[in-house]
């Protein structure tokens, strides 16, 4: 009689771990000992807090809480609302503090892209596209009071304007004036700047009799715009001019254009084309006459599989070096397509015949006329 409880109790404890075994692999209990893991706080675009309850989603990323929402000032690039650390423009523009740091609002920093973009647009075409009247008045518009409607005729629509351009004729060149709009973020400023420029070299360029449709006119400019954001890698540029609907498609056929016969054949067709209009985007093909005979077609140029370095000045003030079509000064980085993958280079010191950069991170030597 004194063993009959422990017997029990032995009995019990092997039955009870029996079902302890069996709810294990059955994974009832697993789940309790691990449940899963909380979904992460939703955060407020705007004030940072967390949100609980009812929000708003705005561009299809920013979570945006009931509290914000009702804020009136929106940002005017964005359409955020605006609260802490945020910016205005002269006009009364509000620039949100995401956008603030990344926009141009003086009339120096204007000047200063629009003498990148024609550095860089001297690159891009091989020179093709200097002026002969070189010297441009840059001016930054502060109030948003400028529309389409006043620039040009062109619609009485109240489109305003990113920015303009003005050459009238003096002596044996002329005298060219661009207008840019300010509060705008730097990628947009330097396609308006590349675009207006546009406008210059074609004013100093087209024959008196040529007709050009104002449609194709805008999408030769838009395309500057578009080479120049595709060498800084810009992606949201790329899109964004490619949608725009400012040249009613006219810009699909400039590109086509471009990626089929290269820049030079644009601004041949500007000189000498024959045709009023680029076509549209269901008829892109585009035929350029020259004095003698058409220009053929030919394949674009194969994709670069190593860095070349092309040319190399070096002046006492100043020193550059053109490397795959890029120009290059004293630590200048610039992201290129080198054997089917974007790498960074940048310039880090120059020799006689020689610059060493770096790939990467990782130092190269190039050579003029020679390996690396």
């Amino acid at each position: 009689m004194g063993h009959a409880a422990p017997v029990r109790f032995a009995k019990s404890l092997a039955s009870w771990l029996c079902l302890v075994a069996v709810l294990l692999r059955s994974g009832t209990w697993t789940q309790a000992q691990n449940p899963a893991a909380p979904p992460a706080p939703i955060h407020c675009a705007v004030c940072a807090k967390v949100i609980s309850g009812k929000y708003f989603i705005h561009n299809l990323t920013n979570n945006i809480c009931v509290d914000c929402e009702k804020i009136e000032s929106r940002c005017s690039l964005c359409g955020l609302p605006v609260k802490d650390n945020f910016g205005k423009t002269k006009d009364g523009r509000f620039l949100c503090k995401t956008d603030l740091p990344n926009t141009v609002l003086t009339e120096e920093e204007g000047r200063r892209l629009f003498e990148q973009a024609v550095t860089d647009l001297d690159v891009l075409s091989e020179g093709q596209l200097r002026l002969r009247s070189p010297q441009v008045n840059v001016q930054m518009l502060f109030h948003l009071d400028f529309t389409e409607s006043q620039a040009s005729g062109k619609s009485a629509s109240p489109l305003h304007r990113l920015g303009f351009s003005m050459s009238r004729p003096a002596g044996n060149g002329f005298t060219h004036n661009v207008v840019l709009l300010s509060g705008q973020l730097r990628g947009l400023t330097l396609s308006t700047c590349a675009h207006e420029y546009g406008h210059l070299w074609i004013n100093e360029n087209r024959p008196a009799n040529r007709t050009i449709e104002p449609d194709s006119l805008e999408a030769i400019c838009e395309l500057l715009g578009y080479k120049l954001a595709a060498r800084r890698g810009d992606t949201n540029e790329l899109a964004r001019i490619r949608r725009n609907p400012y040249t009613n498609g006219r810009i699909i056929p400039a590109i086509d254009l471009e990626a089929r016969e290269g820049l030079a054949a644009v601004l041949n067709w500007v000189r000498n084309g024959t045709a009023a209009s680029l076509g549209s985007n269901s008829a892109p093909v585009v035929t350029i006459a020259t004095a003698a005979a058409p220009t053929e077609l030919r394949p674009p140029p194969p994709p670069a599989v190593k860095l070349e370095l092309r040319s190399l000045v070096r002046t006492a003030k100043r020193t550059f070096a053109v490397i795959n079509g890029e120009r290059f000064e004293l630590g200048t980085e610039i992201s290129l397509l080198v054997g089917g993958q974007r790498r960074r280079v940048r310039l880090e010191s120059a020799q006689e015949n020689a610059v060493v950069v770096t790939v990467d991170g990782q130092p190269q030597t190039l050579r003029l006329g020679g390996p690396p």
